[in-house]
């Protein structure tokens, strides 16, 4: 297939409209014979031009008309995806692209202005999809008007005669807009020139092979050979520089080197870019950029790669010695240890995995944490790719910044423009590996390594649901709610979240607006709006519904009937009283409370009480009063002090000591055991010893009773025997009896009973 393009506008023909019949001097005098003239509307001016008219059919993927082509570079959108097409190669690379869209229209739209070509070259702005519609409908073309399977091999020539068969000038063509122009120019009937083209004159077939003509017929017939028999497969694969060139900048290349043994030494990536860089990629992962060009010489084309040092195994002038239906190559170059075979094949399988609306749509998936050099181990991201080209680090939405995916003639391009310290990874990446949850990008010499987290958030979402609040109604018939994590459980999730709350649900599910004092929010009854954000950027949104009831604010001091008591310690007084006891597990929910002596005091908030925790009365009864504000409310609740006996067994320490000197004591009952019983418990009068003995063993220990505000306490100390040693300590006699004492000390319960015998 031969394709057209626009690179150089030449006018060659311009130049001859200064020469007139009239000249001083000519330059040569040749009297061409009628078959070697190129004659104005002649079939064979018609075939040259039909052979060097512009081809528009070859970009018809893109404009859908064979009447013009294109001017590239140009720019389109499809779907999230921005390419740009600089190249024919890029035009193949969209066919894979657009086969996603077959079934749908207008699924792709030009960057306008775009410039369309003529297969008269003559070019045409287009402003808009109208005009470019216009053009395509008005669109009608001959099979013929064009032929795309020849074409010159250029630079060409033409003498150009006067009337007098004298030469006046020699034209030079350098391509086809050129060589069109020059015939179109012969057609106008102001013209009287005569030309002849100088032979030989040699031509390009579509399959690569060529034929040189030396006159009007052989030029003739070879063109309407090729317009019959067109063969655009290159069985053989004869391959140009150009087309070395163009599988070269396909895709990436797989190469692998052996030696003169045959024996693979290294394999390794190649990519090679229109620039003259290719870039090398290795195992383990190292990245370099060298230089790349082809040249031809006496033995064949070679490829030059140089630059390179830790892949230094392809640098050298390698030999093309064979190639295999165009998706690989093999080159030999010599060293000093014999010859080494390079063997490229065509590695596309990335590119085909890694479409680029593919890539798009899993970029905007889920996070994707960075490995790269440029950043320190602390700065991994995540990247957070969201719809529009906006790029996120992590959540902070502070520090964001934008991306694109972009198909050039070399790849797919991840484009990054990053804020802050990322800054450095604000690069055209291209994408040299792809897999489901990992893609390699290289730039320069530089590479990053993007792995997706898509830890699923369904477990954060499923530790909330709609919350119900209830709260007693305040002024202006408002609750005060407490939307804090606490109150709605949300610190029970393991999960990491953001929680915000707002008053609309539109509110809630842009994220905007979001309530700012959400433990002392005031309502009516009605809804706000929980928004529950993952670290991915996903979110859901809750209705918390706010209740509000009419309550008793003081029904907690009702419940109450405040009496603190004090034991009698035998005398008048003064005893010492903390006033705050009484309504301890209340008191928090109140705004203020006072303590006075009178009810008139405490009804008109004067004369509080400055010392309530250690309030003293003389005597054993008193009521003060305790006043209550909650709410701008206040109500006033007694409390009543009392002063009484303590002692639960009725007996005096007095008691205690007369029953205990007298006879001998056994502990019958320790918690339930009789295993303390074979001891016998001798107190001695006028002195704190008690002899515990039994048949094997004699302690003297240490007994004292004493007063307390519960009652008579009897202690032991210094017991030390087997078992016997739990007695330590002190005791509270709780049942008293002249010959049976029961004691208690925390949770442990002994029983004394007096043998007189």
């Amino acid at each position: 297939m031969k394709i057209k393009f626009n690179y150089l506008i030449v006018y060659a023909f311009f130049a001859l409209l200064v020469f007139t019949s009239c000249q001083d001097e000519t330059i040569d005098v040749n009297n061409p014979e009628e078959q070697e003239m190129i004659q104005p509307n002649s079939e064979l001016a018609r075939f040259m031009g039909n052979v060097t008219a512009n081809y528009g059919e070859y970009d018809n993927i893109l404009d859908d008309s064979s009447c013009f082509s294109v001017e590239l570079p140009v720019t389109i959108i499809v779907g999230d995806i921005t390419i740009v097409i600089e190249t024919l190669n890029d035009l193949e690379e969209l066919e894979d692209i657009f086969s996603q869209y077959e079934d749908e229209d207008d699924f792709f739209d030009f960057v306008f202005p775009i410039t369309i070509i003529f297969n008269d070259y003559n070019q045409v702005i287009i402003e808009n999809e109208e005009q470019l519609e216009d053009f395509i409908e008005d669109c009608d073309l001959e099979d013929d008007d064009v032929i795309e399977c020849v074409d010159f091999v250029y630079p060409i020539t033409f003498s150009v005669f006067n009337g007098d068969f004298n030469i006046v000038d020699t034209v030079t063509i350098a391509n086809d807009e050129a060589l069109y122009n020059f015939l179109e120019d012969l057609e106008d009937d102001d013209n009287a020139l005569i030309v002849s083209l100088n032979y030989p004159v040699t031509l390009v077939y579509a399959n690569g092979a060529t034929v040189e003509v030396n006159s009007n017929q052989e030029l003739s017939d070879a063109i309407e050979a090729a317009e019959d028999d067109c063969d655009d497969d290159d069985e053989d694969c004869d391959l140009n520089i150009e087309g070395i060139e163009n599988l070269l900048l396909e895709c990436g290349l797989e190469a692998e080197f052996y030696n003169e043994s045959g024996d693979l030494s290294d394999t390794f990536h190649l990519y090679f870019n229109e620039n003259g860089e290719v870039t090398v990629t290795g195992d383990p992962t190292v990245v370099e950029t060298g230089e790349w060009n082809v040249i031809e010489t006496d033995l064949g084309y070679k490829l030059v790669i140089e630059g390179l040092e830790t892949f230094g195994t392809a640098n050298g002038l390698w030999l093309l010695t064979d190639c295999d239906d165009d998706d690989e190559l093999e080159f030999e170059k010599e060293t000093e240890d014999g010859i080494v075979t390079m063997e490229l094949e065509l590695d596309c399988d990335d590119v085909e995995d890694c479409d680029a609306q593919e890539i798009v749509e899993e970029l905007k998936e889920c996070l994707w944490y960075l490995g790269t050099d440029l950043l320190s181990p602390n700065y991994n991201g995540p990247l957070n790719f969201y719809e529009g080209g906006t790029v996120a680090i992590g959540n902070n939405e502070a520090l964001t910044g934008s991306w694109e995916v972009l198909v050039g003639n070399t790849g797919i391009f991840l484009i990054l423009d990053l804020p802050g310290d990322y800054g450095v990874l604000s690069y055209d990446w291209r994408i040299v590996e792809c897999e489901d949850d990992r893609l390699v990008v290289v730039a320069d010499e530089n590479e990053l390594v993007l792995e997706q987290d898509c830890e699923t958030y369904d477990e954060v979402f499923e530790c909330f649901g709609d919350f119900e609040l209830e709260e007693c109604l305040g002024p202006n018939n408002e609750a005060e709610f407490n939307l804090s994590a606490d109150t709605i459980g949300l610190i029970d999730c393991q999960y990491a979240f953001e929680a915000s709350f707002h008053e609309t649900e539109a509110d809630a599910e842009a994220g905007v607006s979001a309530i700012v004092e959400t433990e002392s929010y005031w309502s009516g009854t009605g809804e706000v709006y929980l928004r529950i954000e993952a670290e991915n950027g996903e979110y859901e949104v809750f209705t918390i519904y706010l209740n509000t009831e009419e309550c008793n604010y003081f029904e907690c001091f009702e419940s109450f009937d405040a009496v603190i008591e004090q034991c009698d310690n035998g005398t008048d007084g003064p005893y010492s009283f903390d006033l705050t006891i009484a309504f301890s597990n209340c008191n928090p929910s109140a705004d203020v409370v006072t303590y006075h002596e009178t009810l008139v005091d405490a009804e008109t908030d004067v004369n509080p009480i400055s010392n309530p925790e250690s309030y003293t009365i003389i005597g054993v009864e008193a009521i003060l009063y305790t006043r209550v504000v909650i709410e701008d409310q206040f109500e006033v609740f007694p409390i009543v002090l009392v002063v009484q006996d303590c002692n639960p067994s009725g007996c005096s320490e007095e008691d205690v000591d007369g029953f205990l000197v007298e006879c001998i004591w056994n502990a019958v009952n320790y918690n339930g055991s009789d295993n303390l019983m074979n001891w016998n418990f001798d107190f001695e009068p006028n002195s704190q010893t008690v002899v515990i003995y039994n048949n094997d063993t004699t302690i003297d220990a240490t007994w004292t009773t004493s007063q307390s505000e519960d009652g008579v306490i009897l202690t032991f100390s210094n017991v030390a025997g087997p078992n016997i040693q739990a007695i330590n300590g002190e005791w509270l006699v709780v049942e008293c009896e002249e010959d049976r004492l029961q004691l208690h000390s925390g949770d442990d319960i002994l029983v004394l009973e007096r043998a007189c015998e």
